[in-house]
């Protein structure tokens, strides 16, 4: 697999949303909130992003204070952290002061049950005008509206979604290394198996790439791949032992 990022309709919308946030009126409103369900490709898009634009990328934890935030920013910008929260503070905003650098904080619901963390990345925003990127769970929509201090800055809001026949047709354009061409039952079925989540999607894509390498295939349909292409232990059909089924082998549930 190439390492490339393909431009899916979820990143269009993402560089589409950070387009209009550079003609936003009020400075403040510099936020913008990215949701979705896991397997969406939301933490991939942030850090390819974060890597072409320089930008500044925190996964946030679930020990985090605001001074744990501060210092792990801290190291980011290359800071030796003061030992006091207020002037560790000023250190951060002398840096972002003089290079305005776009902050990302991944799984931000880590830190809504301490807004005062939250607020650290409000004060900084709002003293440096640096666009901050939050990026969470589909919960986090609704919960972040609880600190209108934060969610009045929020000037965008990118809902991920699951990936379209087209989104799989161009990852696979894109990311598979050689000259194979995919018929269309084949996307159809990545789509299908998948359910649109892209890390599946890419296992699937790497599976039907190593295929075709060892049979030295141009092209491949879904004949060529009988079996599922994607596995997903959540949604596997186990045994419960002890319970038989109509056959005798046991009751089949999902997990």
């Amino acid at each position: 697999m190439k390492n490339l990022f393909a431009m899916t309709s979820n990143a269009d919308r993402f560089l589409a949303a950070m387009k209009a946030l550079e003609k936003r009126g009020a400075s403040e409103a510099s936020w913008v909130l990215l949701t979705g369900l896991p397997g969406l490709g939301k933490t991939e898009l942030v850090e390819w992003w974060a890597a072409h634009k320089d930008a500044l990328y925190l996964r946030a934890k679930s020990a985090w204070t605001p001074r744990a935030a501060m210092a792990e920013l801290a190291e980011r910008l290359g800071i030796a952290p003061s030992k006091k929260s207020v002037e560790l503070f000023g250190q951060i905003i002398g840096v972002l002061g003089r290079s305005p650098t776009p902050l990302v904080v991944d799984e931000i619901e880590h830190c809504l049950r301490d807004a005062k963390v939250l607020e650290v990345f409000r004060d900084l925003s709002d003293l440096t005008e640096i666009p901050v990127i939050i990026v969470g769970m589909d919960a986090v929509r609704t919960a972040i509206q609880r600190h209108e201090q934060i969610s009045s800055r929020i000037h965008q809001v990118v809902d991920f979604l699951p990936a379209t026949p087209d989104d799989v047709r161009l990852m696979a354009d894109t990311l598979i290394d050689g000259p194979l061409t995919l018929a269309d039952d084949l996307i159809a079925k990545i789509h299908a198996e998948s359910e649109g989540r892209y890390r599946l999607i890419m296992d699937a894509l790497a599976e039907i790439e190593r295929h075709a390498k060892r049979s030295q295939l141009t092209r491949v349909s879904a004949a060529d791949f009988p079996a599922k292409l994607t596995h997903d232990w959540r949604l596997r059909v186990a045994r419960r032992p002890g319970k038989p089924d109509k056959s005798g082998k046991g009751v089949a549930h999902a997990s």
